[in-house]
């Protein structure tokens, strides 16, 4: 039975340094001389990668041919979101119960967006250096 990763920022981190590491090494097996700028998946969990990556034919593959670093990519992705998304609903949360009952429906019509179904996801982008460095960026911020 695998393990069930929480979407924490220590989980986040220590995923993203395991796959910096990883990259770093197999770049240089498949004559990747830099990482791609970012990487962001679609709705379907489709990568994308940047229209003008040199290396996006043998990055590919090099996923391909590295199923568990495929994967850690993808969790990072989805474990980003969770947390952006948690790291909203928390504002939220400790606004309206530092609120007095006057304040209360400001907050909720503040954040109102949580409370939609047609709420749009938060833009999650892999940043890599040139090296293969992973970063996690949430709508173009540093994931904090």
């Amino acid at each position: 039975m695998s393990s069930l990763l929480l979407p924490s920022k220590n989980n986040i981190d220590n995923l993203s340094n395991h796959i910096s590491e990883k990259l770093a090494g197999l770049m240089g097996q498949y004559g990747i001389s830099a990482a791609p700028e970012t990487i962001r998946y679609d709705n379907s969990g489709t990568m994308i990668l940047p229209d003008d990556y040199a290396y996006a034919e043998e990055f590919s593959q090099m996923l391909e041919d590295n199923p568990a670093l495929e994967r850690e990519m993808r969790a990072v992705n989805a474990l980003s979101s969770h947390y952006a998304g948690m790291q909203e609903s928390q504002a939220f949360h400790q606004e309206y119960q530092n609120a007095s009952l006057a304040e209360q429906n400001a907050i909720v019509a503040k954040y109102s967006y949580l409370f939609t179904d047609s709420r749009s996801a938060a833009d999650i982008a892999l940043k890599f250096t040139p090296e293969g460095a992973l970063t996690i960026s949430v709508d173009g911020e540093h994931l904090a």
